[in-house]
């Protein structure tokens, strides 16, 4: 057996692979829909390997932070959006609901370590266990790293930080659960929670779409007529401007056959009986001028058997600008080509003809691929799927937000910085942010933003657990009961006082979303599908994105906080 363990220990890459395969296999595991995921999973077969292989093991720091701050920055990018907008004045009260949700979280930490006398390490993890944020566990060993500590303190601290983790995060995962799920309700006065949420969903207009599943209606309609022998010839101009008087909204003739021939109409082409056409416009508007032509629909594949082309684009045009879609729909580039959808810094807003273009909206349009693309310039950049990577802003932008991390300020005897890991974080916001307004940079497909969030902290925690696998038994037996007590106060004391403060504060917000803050701000997912299941309804989820976003961000850096505070 000497050879199995001169291999793992020679070739550590296998040990880490074999972590992150065995930890997401045991992360598909879950109990009533509930689960230990596949950081704590993966976390826990590291400390497994670890304490297997022994302390022979080592696996270079460096591959450590560079999953890190890949995971860090990706965080950042796709909730940075939600973050500021939970800045504005209709997001504040959900913004601070869980920055209170933190702060009464860290404080309690801090509280209980002091009490208890806990080393940086272990309040870290008491942090980054019982408020089920994983994130603090790299912020944290960053912050111990810098401490004016000897080397081997500062390394045996910074091994605590998973093993306390470990022994707090399985409670706080379920109890969070459990608790917003059925105490939570009760506290805020809801009687009968799924009646709460129909009637809930009722005010709201509220309709949960299922996966893979589309309106059925069109919003632009192609459809073939024959055109009636009582049709009094005119020309297409003269069709499709008396079609504008009549229904108040743009068709074209995109099509004409006559005969054996089939031609794209110009508009002084004279129509006449018997010739078969394509109308294109909006389905309203098609179905009016079908009255109009006295027509008979016809199923021609041929004439109907051209290509179209969806695309969004990024308004950059100078002459796109300020204009409204009326202006765009009159111009002639525009003709047979309809906007379908705007998007405003990540919201959907109306199309309507008096809606006003502004820079960095991006506008989806659809129409025939060659008019499309000749017309694109005119508005702006054409956001084509993508499936590559801007590595060039990932790159610079993780760069920038370690350097940012960097300079510290000396507070006593304890040097107090951002460190790089909560650099690269606040950049990764700036950034993400910054696309949501004007994404003509930093495109990251969903795979990719997958990858590098997913992938990237659990190939972290991974080589987190290898590392702190020889230390753990002598720490669980040390620290074991007590901090699995502690972890238990941490988690629910932030909840309970936040439910209340919720009943009684926060009286405009509606209890039901009340429980989807409460579960974004400790930003437990388990949490997530306990209340849905519970309810019966997604709704509480309306109250989760914004103190999701606000809690990844305060809990992260107040892992900084728990450190210095407790370092003294």
């Amino acid at each position: 057996m000497h050879w199995i363990h001169d291999t793992l220990v020679a070739r550590p890459e296998i040990v880490v692979f074999a972590t992150l395969g065995f930890g997401f296999l045991l992360g598909r595991v879950t109990v009533r829909g509930i689960g230990l995921g596949t950081v704590t999973s993966t976390l826990l077969v590291g400390v497994v390997f670890g304490v297997l292989i022994g302390g022979d093991l080592q696996v270079a720091p460096v591959r450590k932070q560079t999953f890190f701050l890949l995971f860090l920055f990706s965080l950042g990018y796709k909730l940075g959006p939600q973050f500021f907008s939970g800045l504005r004045r209709s997001g504040l009260p959900q913004a601070l609901f869980a920055v209170l949700t933190a702060v009464v979280g860290l404080a309690v930490t801090i509280g209980i370590s002091l009490a208890l006398g806990y080393n940086p390490g272990v309040a870290a993890g008491l942090a980054s266990g019982g408020l089920t944020q994983s994130a603090i566990i790299g912020v944290a060993q960053d912050a111990i790293g810098g401490l004016p500590v000897d080397a081997g303190a500062a390394a045996q601290w910074s091994d605590l930080v998973p093993v306390a983790y470990a022994v707090t995060y399985i409670f706080g995962t379920v109890g969070a659960a459990l608790f917003i799920s059925l105490l939570a309700p009760r506290l805020l006065g809801i009687r009968d929670l799924p009646l709460a949420a129909r009637d809930l969903e009722q005010k709201l207009g509220f309709r949960e779409d299922a996966p893979d599943v589309r309106s059925a209606f069109e919003p632009v309609a192609r459809r073939s007529y024959r055109l009636a022998p009582e049709f009094v010839p005119r020309t297409v101009r003269e069709l499709e401007d008396a079609a504008y008087e009549a229904a108040g909204s743009h068709i074209y003739v995109a099509r004409l056959r006559r005969g054996a021939s089939v031609v794209e109409p110009d508009p002084a082409e004279v129509l006449v009986p018997n010739d078969v056409i394509v109308i294109t416009g909006s389905t309203p508007a098609v179905i009016a001028q079908y009255r109009e032509t006295s027509g008979v629909e016809v199923a021609d594949q041929e004439l109907l058997d051209f290509p179209v082309e969806e695309l969004d684009i990024v308004v950059t045009s100078e002459d796109a600008i300020g204009r409204t879609v009326a202006d765009l729909r009159g111009d002639s580039r525009s003709r047979r080509i309809f906007a379908t959808r705007i998007t405003r810094a990540g919201q959907v807003i109306p199309v309507t003809s008096t809606t006003v273009l502004r820079a960095g909206d991006e506008l989806r349009v659809q129409g025939p691929v060659e008019l499309l693309e000749s017309g694109i310039a005119a508005v702006g950049r054409p956001e084509r799927t993508d499936p590559k990577t801007d590595i060039v802003t990932i790159g610079f932008g993780i760069a920038l937000g370690a350097l940012i991390g960097v300079p510290s300020l000396l507070v006593g005897d304890v040097p107090l910085s951002l460190t790089s890991s909560v650099g690269v974080l606040l950049v990764g916001l700036v950034l993400g942010w910054r696309r949501s307004k004007r994404p003509t940079f930093g495109n990251i497909p969903p795979g990719a933003q997958w990858f590098f969030e997913t992938v990237g902290l659990a190939m972290f925690v991974a080589i987190v657990g290898i590392d702190a696998g020889p230390g753990f038994i002598e720490g669980l037996s040390q620290y074991g009961v007590g901090l699995l007590i502690a972890g238990a106060a941490v988690t629910l004391v932030p909840l309970f006082v936040m439910t209340v403060a919720g009943r009684f504060l926060f009286r405009r917000t509606e209890p039901v979303l009340i429980l989807g803050m409460l579960a974004g701000a400790l930003t437990t997912t388990a949490a997530v599908g306990a209340v849905r299941e519970r309810a019966r309804s997604s709704i509480p989820l309306l109250g989760f994105t914004i103190p999701y976003a606000v809690g990844n961000i305060v809990l992260t850096i107040g892992g900084v906080v728990v450190v210095a505070a407790t370092a003294g």
